[in-house]
C-alpha cells in the first residue's frame, strides 16, 4: 500500500513537471513559440511582447503588450491594444478583442485570423475576408508609438 501510494506520487510529481516545463527544460514557451506550435506565423503579433497567458484546455488567451502598437505594413494601418484575447486552435486565432486595421476613415477590429495551407486570412469585422500569402509574416513587425 505505501509502494502504491509513493509511486503514486512520484507518478504525479513527474507529471507535473512535464506539463510545465519547455523544449528547452527550463523556460516557458515564448507568445511567438506558441504560435508556431498551432502552425501560426510569429508575424501575427507585433515584436515585443511582454507576456502572455494561455490556458491550454480552452486555448483562451492574454497577451500583453508593454504599450499600444502601431505600425504599417502592406499599405495597410494596424494597431493592438496593450492587451489581445482571442481563443487559438490549429491554425487558427478566433474571437480576436484588441486588434483593428484602418479601413477608409474609420478603425475595423479584427475578429479572426485562419491559416489555410500558404495563406492567411482575416476576418475584419463586417467587411468580409481578406487573404495574404503566408510569407508576409515571418517577422514580427516594429510598434511605433
Amino acid at each position: 500500500m505505501a509502494f502504491t501510494k509513493t509511486f503514486g506520487v512520484m507518478f504525479l510529481c513527474f507529471s507535473l513537471c512535464l506539463v510545465f516545463s519547455s523544449a528547452d527544460g527550463n523556460a516557458p514557451l515564448s507568445a511567438y513559440e506558441v504560435l508556431q506550435s498551432y502552425n501560426l506565423p510569429v508575424g501575427v503579433l507585433p515584436a515585443g511582447v511582454a507576456g502572455y497567458t494561455l490556458d491550454s484546455n480552452s486555448g483562451q488567451f492574454w497577451v500583453n503588450l508593454t504599450n499600444e502598437c502601431k505600425f504599417n505594413e502592406g499599405g495597410h494601418k494596424i494597431k493592438y491594444e496593450s492587451i489581445i484575447t482571442g481563443v487559438i486552435t490549429q491554425n487558427n486565432l478566433g474571437d480576436l478583442d484588441g486588434v483593428k486595421v484602418k479601413t477608409a476613415f474609420f478603425w475595423s477590429s479584427i475578429k479572426n485570423v485562419n491559416r489555410d495551407q500558404d495563406q492567411l486570412g482575416f476576418k475584419v469585422g463586417i467587411f468580409g475576408t481578406k487573404s495574404f500569402p503566408i510569407s508576409d509574416f515571418s517577422y514580427s513587425p516594429e510598434c511605433y508609438y
